[in-house]
Formats: C-alpha cells, structure tokens, sequence
C-alpha cells in the first residue's frame, strides 16, 4: 500500500511539472511576441517628437507621407529631405584681350566691376602702360557675366576666350544634408552628455561628439565655399599692350637728327666716363706727388761749402820764367 501511495505521488508530481513547463512555455511565446512588435512599430517612431497632447505632428505626418507614401516615388533629382534641386551653377571666364593702354583699361574694367556690384579679387600690372601687361581677377554676379565680357572685350582687340559653367547641385544638396543629419547628431550627443551618470560614459560621448563636430565643421567650410563660387562668377582678364608696327623714316635730316642724337649719347658717355675717373685720379695724385717728390730729392747732390779757389797758373796759361 505504502508502494502505490509513492507510485501514485510520483505520477502526479510529474503532471504537475508538465503542467509548469507548458504555462512557462506558453508565457515566454507570448513575452516574445510582444517584444517583436514592439520593435517593429517603435523603428518607425524613434525620430518622431510626440506633443504633449499625445496626437502626432502634423509636419512630421506630412514629412513621412512624402518619404513612405505610395504616391509614384521621389523624382529622380530629388535632394534626401524631398523636393526638388535648386540649380547650382558656378560659372568661370578666362579673356585676353590685346589694347593701347594697359593702366586706362585696367582702370576702366575695376569701375565696371565696381558697378556691376562685384569685386576685384587680384590686379596685377607689368611694364608700361603702353608696353607691359596686366592680369585681373574680378568677380561679379552671375546676371552681369556676360555683359561684363562683352564690354571688356570691346576694350581693344580679343586674342581668347574661355567661358565655363559647371552645375553642382548635387554637390551642394549633398553637402547640405551631410550638415543637418550631422548637427542633429552632434545635438543628441549633447543631450546623452548631460544625463551620462558614469565617467567612462562621458569620456566615450565626448570623443565621439569631438569628431561629429570636427567633420560638421568641415562640411559647413565646404558649404560656404559652394555657396560663394554660386553667388559670383569668376573671370580672369589678361591684357596686353599693342605692337603696331611703326614707319620707319630714312630721310637726310632724320639721318642728321639720329646723328646728333649719337654725337649726344657719346658726349654724355665721355663726361659720365670723365667724372668716374676724377675720384680716381685724385687719389693716384695723392699717393704719386710726394714719391715723386721723394726720389728727386735724393737724386740732387748735396753741397757742404764754397768751392775751392785755385792760386796757381791755369791749366792752359804757359808758365813764367823767374826773374
């Protein structure tokens, strides 16, 4: 009896855990399942700011029927955020242009930049201003592009032209969602920042937010660069003084003039060559005069007294007899 007491206790203790791991079973499926749809509908939700009365945004809305509607899709040249490019063009201009006068048409080509609301960015002149050259960097908006090259090609003779337009409006679209995506980047980094509670929390967010804000930087110098080369054209002008060929006069009284012209040359040659001697001499004179002075006084003889008078009968008188 003792036995079948045992074996009956034995067979409901295993019902029972059968029981458990059925319920347990069945609890941790319907745990998972919740858990599932919760990630698929809170992936949808994560960007989205929920007002304060609990009904969604109607921009966010709006934004989200534009990007997941069924609608025929986004153009093919719509930017990330929707819509379409604004155009982009960045227009460039080389010209040279052969004229009488380089100062007057350089002059002349800063007032009209002046004018037309632009800048000169480099003047540089060589020379002359009727034999040399001079090269401008000048930049106008885009509208006065074309007038601006038509009037300084009409300065003088046109030897070149280079004109050149470029659309970068992908670029700058891209560029331009680069730099939102990456500021809001950087602004929850700065909100995980403040409610970092450890220390090696902290030093993570900060280098992370440390390099967000170093390419956003980057970006942001890039989109001001596009935004200035869009907003003026550039032109490069260079400017060279005309070579007309003079008539060449060989008459007698141009011969005579063009001699006179030498016999001039020559004199004020002479007298330049002439005056840059004149220190040099003085200074021969200087060191010459008492050497020469010197050796001619050693070579005069010197004399100590009166010459020796002779008593006796000259050389040639014959002698006397005695008396």
């Amino acid at each position: 009896m003792a036995a079948l007491d045992r074996r009956s206790l034995t067979v409901h203790t295993s019902r029972i855990r059968r029981i458990a791991l059925l319920l347990a079973t069945s609890l941790g499926m319907i745990l998972l399942a919740g858990c599932s749809d919760d990630r698929l509908t809170g992936g949808s939700d994560a960007g989205a700011v929920v007002p304060e009365n609990g009904r969604p945004d109607k921009d966010s809305a709006a934004q989200d029927e534009s990007v997941s509607g069924s609608g025929g899709g986004l153009p093919e040249n719509a930017p990330p955020g929707g819509g379409t490019l604004t155009e982009q063009i960045v227009r460039t201009g080389d010209l040279s242009v052969e004229v009488d006068d380089i100062t007057s048409a350089a002059n002349r080509i800063t007032a009209m930049v002046d004018a037309a609301g632009g800048s000169v960015g480099s003047d540089q002149r060589y020379g002359d201003a009727d034999d040399g050259t001079a090269d401008l960097v000048v930049r106008v908006p885009p509208d006065r592009f074309d007038e601006l090259i038509e009037t300084i090609g009409g300065l003088g003779e046109e030897l070149s032209r280079s004109v050149a337009a470029e659309d970068v409006s992908t670029v700058v679209a891209d560029v331009d969602a680069r730099v939102t995506s990456l500021r809001n980047s950087v602004d929850r980094l700065l909100a995980l920042a403040a409610q970092a509670v450890s220390v090696s929390d902290l030093i993570m967010i900060e280098a992370e937010l440390s390099a967000r804000q170093s390419e956003l930087e980057s970006l942001q110098a890039q989109q001001r660069a596009l935004s200035d080369q869009v907003s003026l054209a550039t032109l490069s002008v260079r400017l060279t003084a005309s070579t007309e060929p003079g008539s060449e006069e060989t008459g007698f009284l141009d011969s005579i003039a063009e001699g006179w012209n030498a016999l001039l040359d020559t004199g004020r040659g002479l007298i330049s060559f002439i005056g840059l001697l004149i220190p040099w001499l003085a200074l021969l004179a200087l060191i010459v005069l008492p050497l020469w002075f010197l050796l001619r006084h050693r070579r005069t003889p010197a004399v100590t007294g009166p010459p020796a008078t002779v008593s006796g009968p000259a050389a040639n008188e014959p002698a006397r007899p005695p008396e």
